[in-house]
């Protein structure tokens, strides 16, 4: 009797059926087992075991970029690769799943779902994603609601399948709690990166409305429809993530970079950032003074074009580096005014680069860099480590002083009540009994 070499289901190995057996099931058996196999050659791009675990020692290079069209080519994902980086952050407005180039809609799973697809597709970022770990939050396309908040019903459908995406395990504890806020530390001590991954969507209150005409807004520079809501109720992060957030900087690391998906420092565009809701913005700047936190960074997107932004934050100075728009740019939004820009605007298809230089005596040495689609720098700064380390303030101690000298050498006094006012020296301060402490210098404006 001779037998038919045909594969046996799920096993792969020979399965021999008799030729007595009829021709329309043995063609009927082989195209069922084709079809087996065209599932598992198409099952899902994301699936957990496809991305790279996050690395375990020392990093160097961190690229991070935001807001891409998944219907758009992406060949940007070249000027990542070329960089060579240790990891990739995607910073937010990884797909638009509200928004196809028309009018904003409500997202189903299903549309969600097909959106990531059509990401996971395209070759130059599939070559990446397996060369590459990731770590990701959102912003409001991927969040699944244009500049959504906190009310959007939708949210947590859309968190599982961002986190189904990136290949989050199932019994992570970032499933278990409400947002998708996450932080890791790479490195060994005197050598630590730690990665602060902000969620501004989920616990987000509603914007306030600017009644001002478009014209009058135009004239002062206003390319967004929000001002700043006074309300010290909103939030932003919400006080769950805030006592959060709170911890992490207590976790010893010599660079921090927080990751917000939307800028803080700039605050005069009238946009979706921070400067909508100033007090939480303020409430950040004191988080990150009073808790020590050394070597702190922030990094952004959402604007649809690159920057650098620096303020004074009492006893450091505190940096921003912006990149946005992998796929598309908003040259209106760059010429919108920012105070605090120090470089920029980058108005092109753009990622960036943190690089930190070990060895470098005698502090390590920090560039940021704004890539182009070519992968060559259109925005470059260069810094110390060091010089993001926070100045120590001097405490005020009873009894206090009774009588001081003339001389002037100004510093920045915080009172009991945790405003802050300039004196003309360190006497003078503590002579003042709502005096905590104080640093040398002018206080700066931080608003």
């Amino acid at each position: 009797m001779k037998y038919g070499a045909l594969r046996c289901p799920f096993s792969f190995s020979p399965c021999f059926i008799s030729e007595r057996v009829s021709v329309n099931l043995k063609i009927r058996l082989a195209l069922w087992q084709l079809s087996v196999l065209l599932m598992f050659l198409s099952a899902p791009a994301h699936a957990l075991e496809d991305w790279l675990s996050l690395p375990e020692g020392e990093i160097s290079r961190i690229t991070f970029g935001s807001c891409a069209k998944q219907w758009e080519p992406q060949p940007i994902w070249n000027s990542v690769a070329s960089a060579e980086p240790d990891l990739f952050l995607f910073i937010g407005d990884a797909i638009y799943g509200d928004w196809h180039g028309d009018k904003p809609f409500t997202p189903t799973r299903e549309s969600l779902e097909a959106d990531w697809e059509k990401l996971a597709a395209i070759p130059e970022f599939a070559a990446v994603r397996k060369q590459l770990p990731f770590m990701a939050t959102w912003d409001n396309h991927d969040y699944g609601s244009h500049n959504g908040g906190a009310d959007f019903e939708l949210k947590e459908m859309t968190k599982e399948v961002f986190l189904d995406f990136f290949g989050e395990p199932k019994d992570s504890e970032r499933r278990k709690t409400p947002g998708i806020y996450d932080a890791k530390i790479f490195g060994p001590p005197g050598r630590r990166v730690q990665v602060i991954l902000l969620d501004t969507r989920w616990f987000r209150s509603p914007f306030k409305k600017d009644q001002r005409s478009a014209e009058e807004r135009k004239a002062i520079g206003k390319v967004g429809n929000y001002i700043g809501n006074t309300d010290n109720n909103t939030t932003i992060l919400g006080k769950t993530q805030w006592q959060w957030l709170a911890e992490q900087l207590q976790q010893p690391a010599e660079l921090r970079l927080i990751i917000s998906s939307t800028q803080i420092i700039p605050d005069q565009k009238g946009m979706d950032e921070w400067g909508a809701f100033p007090h939480e913005r303020l409430r950040l700047f004191e988080l990150i003074r009073s808790s020590g936190a050394e070597g702190v960074l922030l990094v952004s997107g959402n604007v649809h074009f690159s920057e650098l932004s620096t303020i004074e934050n009492i006893n450091n100075p505190l940096y921003e580096i912006t990149a946005s728009g992998m796929t598309h740019n908003n040259p209106a939004y760059a010429a919108a005014p920012n105070r605090y820009r120090v470089a920029g605007p980058y108005v092109d298809h753009n990622v960036g680069l943190i690089e930190i230089d070990w060895e470098a005596k005698p502090s390590p040495e920090i560039s940021l860099q704004i890539l182009g689609a070519d992968g060559s720098a259109g925005l470059e700064q260069e810094m110390l480590l060091s010089s993001l380390q926070q100045a120590k303030p001097m405490n005020c101690t009873d009894p206090r002083p009774q009588l001081c000298t003339m001389d002037y050498r100004p510093v920045c006094a915080k009172k009991s009540d945790g405003t802050y006012r300039t004196y003309a020296n360190g006497c003078g301060a503590c002579s003042d009994s709502d005096v905590v402490e104080y640093l040398a210098g002018e206080c700066s404006d931080r608003q």
